[in-house]
């Protein structure tokens, strides 16, 4: 079988995410640094047949302390925290654990779907792609059992209090569902990525 390898690495720096507390006059900047590595493998006719994501994050926090006085000491701090993630789902498999979820995505709406989620990032409608296909009921919202239908391919562990928690991150509107609006900021913020991930 013939294989064609489309591969996208996004590299994002998000910088000084800090602050200053004047009292004791401390300041800590933090800087987030992630690669996502998206890798399609298409089979002879184009169709996806595998697709895997590298998910590599860096968190560096510099922070510096010093106290109001003249003999005062002031102390640097430099941490670095890193986090790296995989995910793979070939066609086969998403096929053999999608017969177990009522109402389960085809393999490539489910790609269409996870792409934004992973990558934190879009283009050419893919978001508005994955919205409308996340929304079933075609109601304008996503309702958590809706994107239950998508999660647990990915991980069988995920439950609806922790999906929920997840939406009332960006629920603006408090009403435990995700409008467009929200579901882009779910996705922008990285918490698409986040569910997937930290559940992994």
């Amino acid at each position: 079988m013939v294989f064609v390898v489309v591969q996208i690495v996004l590299e994002l720096v998000v910088g000084d995410q800090g602050g200053i507390d004047v009292v004791a006059n401390n300041k800590t900047n933090m800087d987030i640094e992630y690669i996502i590595t998206e890798t399609i493998y298409q089979n002879g006719t184009g169709q996806v047949a595998k697709i895997d994501y590298q998910f590599d994050e860096t968190l560096n926090i510099d922070s510096s302390t010093s106290t109001p006085s003249t003999s005062s000491i002031a102390r640097q701090n430099k941490e670095k925290r890193n986090r790296q993630y995989d995910v793979t789902i070939t066609r086969e498999q998403y096929q053999t654990l999608s017969r177990q979820i009522l109402n389960a995505l085809s393999f490539d709406a489910f790609v269409n779907v996870l792409r934004p989620f992973i990558m934190g990032y879009y283009t050419n409608g893919e978001l508005e792609r994955a919205f409308y296909t996340l929304d079933r009921d075609r109601s304008g919202t996503i309702h958590i059992k809706e994107l239950s239908a998508f999660l647990p391919i990915l991980n069988e562990t995920i439950n609806n209090d922790a999906l929920n928690a997840y939406v009332r991150k960006v629920d603006e509107n408090f009403d435990g569902n995700l409008n467009y609006d929200e579901f882009r900021t779910l996705v922008l913020r990285g918490i698409g990525r986040d569910i997937i991930c930290n559940h992994i």
